[in-house]
């Protein structure tokens, strides 16, 4: 699977790190992902490239990753990929020396630790940066900056991991100046911040789903109405009751809809949407772009902003997307000024000059 490239860096050099070796044609390339979520395991398998042997080191005690690892047929595995669930244990990036790193999760502790301990007086090698929803918008945010840590919205640290955060984020704007970092996306990507990416040195290459499209996971009807659920009122960024209504009100349009929860969502908001009999709530395991990749044209999707809204723009423009742009009163004040003015920016529409 060749990516496509905003810059034709890659393509002259297929290890991303030019200098190193400039006249020597590698035959295969080792790699390794590290992912915490089933849509950076996704954006994973979409990165992989067909000359290279990949390792997916999955952290199964994320949330909703056991039941995700446990549905996903391992035939679907592109060939040369294994997979691990141990995470970023730094020993594997000890015992091995990897031409290219994945991260999925760039602000995660435990994978600062591992780069820490592993590349602290060594040098790094490429390192792509794969999609971990919306939250990556903030990820090449703070990289295009010229200092401050890797950290989510949010998120507070204690000071020993702010220092690890900050120091890992100057390695990988390091690692931009040299060619050597690289963000793979199928999310759109604005003008500001794909100049503002390319300008540090970094590059930019695209997919569009292409092996998901490949998998035989089945479809939907569009009589089912399917709706996309959100961890906003898990994570008490907006209103319960307020998005509740909103279900109830899709309910009462349409007559019946087909409920698709996010893996944060509690056990107690579900069962008080179960209690109605017209909404049929629907586990899948699977991460709802393989669920709905083969949604019959003229399907309507409903969601909120969400990266899976884009995701699914992208893998069937064939269907309708139809996102709420969440209310200013729905919002609790628990998230900043800028996540919600990000959130509601959010289109389902590509990109045209990605």
């Amino acid at each position: 699977m060749t990516a496509k490239n905003d810059t034709q860096k890659s393509e002259k050099n297929p290890v991303g790190n030019p200098g190193k070796y400039p006249n020597k044609k590698r035959a295969r390339l080792t790699s390794v992902a590290f992912v915490e979520s089933p849509l950076q395991f996704l954006s994973a398998l979409e990165s992989h490239e067909p000359a290279e042997d990949l390792l997916i080191r999955a952290r199964a005690n994320a949330k909703g990753m056991t039941s995700f690892l446990d549905a996903f047929d391992p035939a679907w595995l592109p060939d040369n990929v294994r997979l691990e669930r141990e995470g970023a244990k730094p020993g594997v990036l000890r015992k091995a020396d990897f031409d290219r790193i994945y991260l999925g999760d760039a602000c995660s502790g435990q994978v600062h630790k591992a780069l820490s301990l592993a590349y602290l007086e060594r040098r790094l090698p490429e390192v792509v940066i794969l999609d971990d929803g919306l939250a990556t918008y903030s990820t090449i945010e703070i990289l295009t900056a010229k200092r401050g840590p890797l950290v989510r919205p949010r998120q507070k640290l204690k000071a020993s991991r702010t220092v690890m955060a900050a120091h890992v984020a100057d390695r990988l704007r390091g690692l931009a100046t040299t060619g050597r970092l690289r963000w793979h996306t199928a999310l759109p990507v604005s003008k500001d911040l794909r100049r503002a990416f390319l300008k540090t040195g970094g590059e930019i290459t695209r997919h569009r789903f292409e092996h998901l499209q490949t998998l035989p996971t089945g479809g939907s009807h569009p009589r089912d109405n399917p709706v996309i659920g959100t961890a906003l009122a898990a994570d008490g960024l907006i209103d319960a009751a307020a998005y509740r209504a909103w279900i109830g009100d899709l309910v009462d349009a349409h007559g019946s809809i087909t409920y698709y929860p996010h893996r944060r969502e509690t056990d107690a908001f579900l069962t008080d949407l179960a209690r109605d009999d017209r909404i049929r709530i629907k586990h899948v395991g699977l991460p709802i772009e393989l669920r709905l990749v083969n949604l019959p044209p003229g399907s309507t999707i409903r969601s909120l902003p969400s990266t899976a809204a884009v995701s699914l723009a992208v893998l069937n423009p064939d269907v309708s997307i139809s996102v709420t742009e969440i209310p200013a009163q729905w919002w609790t004040g628990a998230s900043p000024d800028s996540l919600r003015e990000s959130l509601n920016a959010q289109t389902v529409k590509a990109d045209v000059e990605s």
